[in-house]
């Protein structure tokens, strides 16, 4: 008796490691995936589908945390390692993924998803170059430098990007095309969709096996490069009286900028188009490396930046945070005083726009 208890014991720590070293991808969506579903159960992982609970609703709409929070409270009581929230139509997608391999779900943005996947590619492809929207993280501009490959920022990057003039006139060759929507098309490969998510999973399972998950890709970067917190906003501008008020913002910054915002110094203001930056503290304008566009950057003195660039619909927000990341349980407490920073900053903007 004491002896079948203990191979039965011996057994169920068995089949616990197994079931700990398999990685289990849920994939959920507004249709079924039986084709993405199969080629990622090819790569020897545990995959299920759920219906999303709220789809996207338009071209520009993207996945949040309120989108998945369901699925999340599902993966986490069912032992899931990877969510994976996809719109096929629009080649738009987003992951969850773990920050410790038992700890609890972070949602990536576009941002974060960029850099992991885009890291995975210029490891293993051999010619491999990058067309960016604007509203992108800049890191990604680094990490291609480093790897000696090609990357471009384009002001108008739109929803579908198959659609788009920058994509159709682009070489046949491998071009990660990165929009804002979420939406991350490799030109060259005939299923691009299941091909990156292929190279994402195949990164997180490799990472379980030693004990990690994808998130660790992610500080590893930030490591090399620095820790950046970006953050994209809109603000409508249909009413009259909305695109007057920032019309009004745009102007006073363009023409008679003040030396701060709220108690922090503005070093410099880039007009993307005239192609100008000039230095407030120095006085000095020298030309701009960013690509035309009807936008501002306006660098801050506290390592921040952000970027204004108006449409007929719109008032678009750009901000970017720099700090130094030490260790991976500062990631939370940095992305919330930066969040935090941008709420005051976004309010000190606004006052530009009520002055006489």
């Amino acid at each position: 008796m004491i002896e079948n208890a203990t191979n039965e014991e011996v057994q169920g720590q068995i089949e616990t490691e197994n079931e700990r070293e398999g990685l289990k991808v849920l994939i959920t969506s507004d249709n079924p995936q039986e084709e993405l579903i199969a080629k990622l159960a090819n790569l020897e992982v545990e995959v299920e589908w759920q219906k999303i609970a709220e789809p996207l609703t338009s071209l520009d709409d993207t996945f949040t945390f309120r989108h998945l929070k369901p699925v999340f409270d599902y993966a986490d009581k069912n032992g899931i390692d990877v969510v994976i929230a996809v719109d096929s139509t629009y080649d738009k997608f987003t992951l969850g993924v773990r920050k410790l391999v038992t700890g609890s779900f972070v949602l990536l943005n576009i941002h974060h998803t960029s850099l992991i996947l885009a890291k995975l590619l210029l490891e293993n492809h051999g010619s491999l170059s990058c067309k960016k929207s604007i509203f992108i993280t800049d890191l990604l501009d680094k990490l291609f430098a480093k790897h000696e490959a090609s990357i471009t920022t384009i002001p108008n990057l739109l929803t579908p990007l198959k659609e788009q003039a920058d994509f159709l006139l682009s070489e046949p060759d491998e071009t990660l095309f990165i929009s804002e929507n979420q939406e991350i098309l490799l030109k060259g490969q005939q299923d691009s969709l299941g091909y990156l998510l292929s190279r994402l999973i195949l990164a997180a399972k490799k990472a379980k096996s030693e004990e990690g998950t994808l998130f660790d890709s992610l500080i590893e970067i930030y490591t090399d490069f620095g820790f950046q917190r970006e953050k994209n906003l809109a603000v409508s501008i249909e009413d009259p009286s909305q695109k007057l008020f920032f019309k009004k913002v745009i102007a006073r910054l363009k023409k008679k900028p003040p030396m701060t915002l709220g108690m922090t110094e503005i070093t410099s203001i880039e007009d993307l188009s005239n192609g100008t930056l000039k230095n407030l503290l120095s006085g000095r304008i020298i030309p701009s490396h960013s690509p035309t566009a009807n936008a501002l950057q306006v660098q801050l003195g506290n390592n921040s930046r952000f970027l204004i660039f108006p449409t007929e619909q719109k008032i678009n927000f750009f901000f970017t945070s720099h700090g130094k990341l030490i260790k991976k349980d500062d990631f939370t407490t940095l992305s919330q005083q930066f969040d935090q920073r941008v709420v005051k900053l976004l309010s000190e903007i606004n006052r530009l726009g009520l002055e006489n």
